[in-house]
């Protein structure tokens, strides 16, 4: 266990008090003698006038700096040597040479009082840290202290009203040393229980004002021992053990100024730092954030401004880090954000500055940017090829891109607000095709605004229905039957025309509508495919895609339940397609694709081959059909990579029972290959591209006619 440096300090407090008490001993026929009783009793009152002032003192601050912080040990303790000063004081003034001095017997009522202050604080500290701490009310304090007044104002007011004679045991001199042995006997017991229980409590995690009140009990308990040597009344040893005490009640004072104003302060302190650290860097990654981008701009612009100098504003952000999160999780999120920033952290040039504009966006900010093209490609590609390398979370390895827009000051711009839009507005042509790098053009402007505009009639087109489904059908390759059909939605924008899914389906993701549309398109092609059997048609599969965001909508199989039920098309006939990407948190897939399953629905994994699901993970899902993506497809007839890998899939879906579609069919070399492979289905230009729903039903009936 590692040693702090208040323990040390700590255990060397207490060591040079044990070895000073143990040198005076060694010394102590030459150090003993009497002194004069005036100088006795200057020095004695000066002592005991301080330790009062010192149990004032922790009165005063039990009463005042504690009240937000009151704890049961504070109050208890600030309250205990209230009492104990009360002793210390009238021990002063009732000692020989004093006004109130008399005896009880043979005892001076002076040393009753010193014991009944060194009793009250040795058993009192130790019934205090005996019992665990906690907060208490301030309206505890008044009854505590007056209840602490009380008792020794009792004991005192006793005492000074107590006959010379009412104590027959302090009638001999005799008598009186073992009672005072007895007492000093029993407070340095009290004294050490304290020590080590304090220690013993405390073991774990020792607070720096804990450690110093055991400082405090060292010298209280040296004090007693101290006490136990002396002879006479006036004698060396009564006066040291008065130093030892005076020093124990310094550490008692330091340990309560560092609760009442050192730790406050510190803690004060800290918090300001903090506070000063968060409004300029990125609590979760701590980077430096927006406004420390800002002004750290606005000030590299000004000197390039007088050094006619070229200022480059790289702004990158993560590709599909929404699906990132969708699938994983935001915790896993935010695990990436960090591991992404630890690793600029590392990498980045010391004259580079790198900072978290928010979400998973990032900026390097590079002064002094040499001209050229060449200068730009090669940053940007360095910055990229950060990203080359997996990140490893939970022992397992993520592969992430970027996409980068670059500004330049001062041809793109010579205010901080402007080259952080036009920076962002070449991201988003950067995005366009992700993990790709674009500098901005002024003609990149009329993209964005495009694109704003779009996103806005995509709001509108929700809500007054301008889309429609194209229906593409899936043939079994052995029968040449139609036995399904795949749903596309195409959106008949007024201005712009029919539009493809890959136009407006990514925006519907990033704000969120495609759940709103998602819906409408299960509960259309659901409502077609019931006319289709009712018009007299064979039943058919409907397959239909899911986005992320749907496959992690809560209560989804509730959702379809509903539409399936409003639309009255049987369960059996609708087959669901997700992506492998969906399947990357596989607890939650499972779970998710067991309550689809209990509908009655059919279940496919769209684009096979595309993502990075494993076959531990997917044979734990309920499953019933493989589509293999059209990129593998394509090059069939030409043998290679892509014919092993359709092969492979084939083989493995045959293994575990599933059927087989592949896309993107569109020549009889393909049809060929498929079927020697034993691929159940095909879909493709091969047969029709996606049609409306009355073309489907004229093709349909065609096709049927001609078989």
């Amino acid at each position: 266990m590692s040693i702090n440096r208040a323990e040390k300090i700590t255990m060397g407090t207490a060591l040079a008090a044990i070895l000073s008490f143990a040198l005076l001993q060694t010394f102590h026929r030459g150090l003993y003698g009497t002194l004069p009783e005036r100088l006795y009793l200057f020095l004695h009152s000066g002592m005991e006038l301080l330790g009062f002032a010192v149990s004032f003192t922790m009165l005063v601050l039990g009463w005042t700096f504690f009240v937000r912080t009151l704890s049961k040990h504070r109050l208890y303790t600030a309250a205990l040597f209230g009492a104990v000063g009360l002793f210390d004081l009238l021990h002063s003034l009732t000692a020989a040479g004093m006004p109130f001095y008399r005896m009880i017997g043979a005892m001076p009522m002076s040393l009753l009082f010193s014991k009944a202050a060194q009793l009250a604080g040795s058993l009192g500290v130790f019934f205090i840290f005996r019992a665990n701490d906690g907060t208490v009310s301030a309206r505890r304090r008044l009854p505590v202290f007056l209840t602490a007044f009380v008792v020794s104002g009792a004991f005192s007011l006793a005492l000074f009203r107590l006959p010379s004679g009412a104590i027959p045991l302090l009638g001999a001199e005799g008598h009186v040393k073992l009672v005072r042995l007895a007492l000093e006997s029993l407070i340095a017991v009290a004294y050490i229980g304290t020590i080590f229980m304090v220690l013993y409590r405390n073991r774990n995690e020792r607070p720096q004002a804990l450690l110093t009140i055991v400082q405090s009990l060292v010298f209280f308990l040296v004090s007693d021992m101290q006490f136990m040597l002396c002879a006479g009344a006036h004698d060396s040893d009564l006066l040291i053990g008065h130093v030892y005490k005076l020093v124990g009640y310094y550490f008692l004072m330091k340990g309560i100024y560092y609760v009442t104003v050192e730790e406050p302060y510190r803690q004060y302190k800290r918090t300001e730092s903090r506070i000063n650290f968060l409004a300029y860097h990125d609590e979760l990654t701590g980077l430096s954030n927006r406004r420390l981008l800002k002004e750290q701009l606005n000030e590299e612009l000004r000197l390039a401004q007088l050094n006619s100098a070229r200022v480059g504003v790289f702004l990158f952000d993560i590709d599909r880090f929404k699906t990132i999160n969708d699938a994983l999780g935001h915790s896993f999120g935010d695990r990436m954000l960090q591991a992404v920033s630890d690793r600029l952290r590392l990498e980045v040039d010391g004259a580079n500055r790198v900072y978290r504009m928010g979400g998973d966006e990032f900026v390097m900010l590079m002064p002094n940017l040499e001209d050229g093209e060449g200068a730009v490609d090669e940053r940007a590609k360095a910055i990229m090829g950060m990203f080359d390398a997996p990140f490893v979370l939970d022992d397992a390895e993520y592969h992430i891109t970027i996409s980068l827009g670059v500004s330049f000051y001062p041809k793109d711009g010579d205010s901080v607000e402007t080259l952080l839009k036009n920076a962002d507005t070449a991201l988003y042509s950067a995005k366009a095709h992700r993990n790709e790098y674009s500098s901005y053009e002024p003609e990149m402007n009329r993209k964005t605004h495009d694109r704003l505009r779009l996103e806005s009639d995509l709001r509108r087109a929700i809500d007054e229905e301008q889309f429609a489904l194209a229906y593409q059908p899936l043939v079994n390759l052995t029968s040449g039957k139609v036995v399904g059909v795949e749903a596309l939605v195409r959106w008949h924008h007024p201005k712009r025309g029919l539009l493809p899914p890959g136009e407006f389906i990514p925006l519907t993701e990033e704000n969120g509508l495609i759940l709103q549309l998602g819906e409408w398109v299960l509960g259309a092609a659901c409502r077609q495919n019931k006319l289709w059997q009712d018009a007299g048609l064979p039943p058919m599969m409907m397959s239909v895609n899911l986005s992320m965001r749907q496959f992690r909508q809560h209560q989804l199989a509730e959702r379809i339940k509903a539409i399936l039920e409003q639309t009255g098309m049987p369960p059996r006939y609708l087959e669901l397609e997700i992506t492998e990407s969906m399947t990357s948190d596989v607890e939650f897939a499972a779970e998710t694709l067991a309550s689809l399953k209990e509908l009655g629905v059919q279940i496919s994994i769209d684009d096979f081959g595309t993502g990075y699901s494993s076959l531990s993970s997917l044979k734990r899902f309920p499953i019933d059909k493989l589509k293999i993506d059209r990129c593998f497809v394509n090059d069939l007839a030409k043998g290679g990579s892509d014919a092993a890998i359709v092969s492979t899939i084939t083989d493995m879906a045959k293994n575990l029972k599933l059927k087989v579609t592949a896309e993107g069919v569109e020549n009889d070399e393909q049809i060929q290959f498929l079927r020697e492979r034993n691929c159940e289905e095909a879909q493709g230009y091969y047969y029709t591209q996606p049609i409306p729903a009355n073309l489907f039903e004229n093709w349909f009936r065609h096709r049927s006619q001609l078989a």
